[in-house]
């Protein structure tokens, strides 16, 4: 059978899969595994929409085995909010951290950062003024989270892009010049939270939870918003950006898309002595 060849020319997915397995091994050191692994662009494929970016009865089954293991933790870290994660991935085991850390849903307890009435003004106005600058346009809608909110443009015509992202720049600025939220911008989408809120914050709570110590993390992710998580990582567990090998990241590894990410899961699902 010839051998499996990505794209790019590289190493297959398989290859890259059992390099980064054997990695872990060496480096656990018989300690247990702590998984924490990003949603879109990463377990599942980018959609047009967010409602589009399901998952398969194949990765379901595949997370559940995986937080079966005794020996091993599964996180599911995302931008999105706890409940949607909850119900598309309705796996027992699995904790979630969701709002970019802002909730987590840990041994079934859910956390949140608390958000102050005058927080929650002040993202109403600013979002209204978004709206009102940007109904000249299509393609573009607002998702709204338990801890702010995110602008979704992947739709926006071609020919309109430029113009559009012009006035988001401008919002952008106003935004930074308060100085009372952050911005985090992904694929085609631009999102408004509190300043204490990042996946890489959130994970540095929970390594030093009662149920987390001494676990050894593995953290994939794909987008700009995994980079907080890939520095609070980078001196005591392994970081593997979903990508090309040529992008700018903090993260020590890579997988070029989610297919061979579910190579990756598959081979620390079923240990070579298992299969």
């Amino acid at each position: 059978m010839p051998e499996e060849r990505h794209p790019s020319g590289g190493e297959s997915p398989t290859d890259q899969s059992a390099i980064l397995v054997a990695a872990i091994r060496v480096r656990r050191r018989g300690r247990p595994l702590l998984l924490l692994l990003d949603y879109d662009g990463t377990l599942v494929d980018i959609a047009p929409h967010p409602e589009l970016a399901r998952p398969t009865v194949e990765l379901r089954e595949l997370l559940g085995r995986l937080a079966a293991r005794a020996d091993l933790k599964v996180v599911v870290v995302s931008g999105r909010p706890v409940n949607d994660l909850q119900e598309l991935l309705p796996v027992p085991g699995l904790d979630f951290l969701g709002s970019h850390g802002g909730e987590a849903l840990l041994d079934g307890r859910l956390q949140s950062l608390p958000l102050a009435a005058d927080d929650v003004r002040r993202l109403a106005r600013w979002q209204k003024r978004l709206t009102v600058r940007l109904q000249d346009f299509q393609g573009w809608w607002i998702e709204k989270k338990p801890q702010g909110f995110a602008l979704h443009y992947r739709q926006v015509p071609a020919e309109r892009t430029r113009d559009f992202l012009k006035i988001v720049r401008g919002w952008q600025n106003q935004v930074r010049q308060e100085g009372r939220f952050q911005l985090l911008a992904g694929r085609k989408v631009l999102e408004i939270l509190p300043l204490a809120a990042s996946k890489g914050a959130a994970i540095r709570e929970i390594l030093i939870l009662p149920g987390f110590v001494g676990f050894f993390p593995v953290y994939l992710g794909d987008d700009e918003t995994d980079e907080s998580a890939f520095q609070i990582l980078q001196s005591c567990g392994l970081t593997i950006k979903v990508g090309r090998p040529g992008a700018e990241t903090a993260a020590a590894g890579f997988l070029p898309d989610p297919q061979a990410v579910r190579h990756f899961l598959t081979r620390l699902a079923f240990p070579r002595e298992k299969r």
